[in-house]
């Protein structure tokens, strides 16, 4: 019987315009229904379903539109408002998650692959819409070289049971205007990106701050020597350390002191 509801939802779907299924919040109440979809197959059958239909809405805007479901999706905006990617998750099982996304561009809109399936770090591989580090990006920080703009996305990778992740990542567009994530823009040789990954029961910041252009993150250190290079075991202690854009690449700021009030946010 709820097998049989749900094929007729989705024809459903299928027969109505996309204005009339998303209209007065109906985003925000599909996202909850699909939530409360026990059976794991068909949860992502139908957040595979809705995923096409948040891009179908998309493409109807020359510029990249806010959807009316803050709650479950976040999305991030260039500054004139040409570029905007949307993310978010679905639970599957055992505490782990499925990411989708969507990339807006002048050029076209686009759906990620999520391939972080078996959460490995992939920190010098440069990636493509079909092949995405997913996470849900909560900040987005735009950078210029020789005429090049450059977004700084900083996310969430919550797959695990033990530890969360937490990531830098960078998107910028070929001259198809394909996505393209990863880039030369780190202190560190040969690395695309940083995943910070830590203890699920513990926590870490990592923020932009605007009045000091600066990202600036936890310093991470094991429980104990004994869990020194198991990442699960780390914990932030009471220091961090900063990125600043400069001549292309962020760069390393060691030991970063803060003046008045802190403003960081989990």
């Amino acid at each position: 019987m709820k097998y049989s509801f749900f094929v007729l939802t989705l024809i459903f779907w299928a027969c109505l315009p996309c204005g009339k299924i998303f209209a007065q919040n109906n985003v925000q109440n599909e996202l909850n229904r699909i939530l409360a979809i026990e059976n794991v197959e068909r949860r992502i059958m139908a957040a595979d379903t809705f995923c096409d239909k948040i891009a179908d809405i998309i493409k109807t805007d020359a510029k990249a539109p806010k959807i009316d479901a803050p709650q479950r999706i976040s999305q991030l905006f260039s500054n004139d408002k040409n570029v905007g990617i949307y993310t978010w998750s679905i639970p599957t099982e055992r505490g782990m998650y499925k990411y989708y996304g969507i990339v807006k561009s002048p050029k076209g809109v686009v759906i990620l692959n999520d391939v972080n399936i078996n959460s490995e770090y992939m920190t010098d591989q440069k990636l493509t819409d079909g092949k995405w580090y997913g996470a849900v990006y909560y900040d987005i920080v735009e950078t210029g070289m020789n005429g090049k703009t450059s977004y700084t996305l900083l996310g969430n990778d919550l797959k695990g049971i033990l530890s969360n992740k937490k990531i830098i990542d960078i998107l910028n567009f070929d001259d198809d205007g394909k996505p393209e994530f990863g880039a030369e823009m780190f202190y560190k040789p040969n690395c695309l990106r940083l995943i910070f990954e830590y203890n699920a029961r513990s926590s870490m910041h990592l923020v932009y701050e605007n009045k000091m252009k600066m990202i600036v993150y936890s310093f991470l250190i094991p429980m104990n020597t004994g869990f020194e290079g198991d990442y699960r075991f780390y914990v932030a202690d009471t220091s961090c350390d900063g990125l600043i854009y400069k001549n292309g690449k962020w760069t390393l700021v060691e030991n970063v002191v803060f003046e008045g009030k802190n403003t960081y946010k989990k």
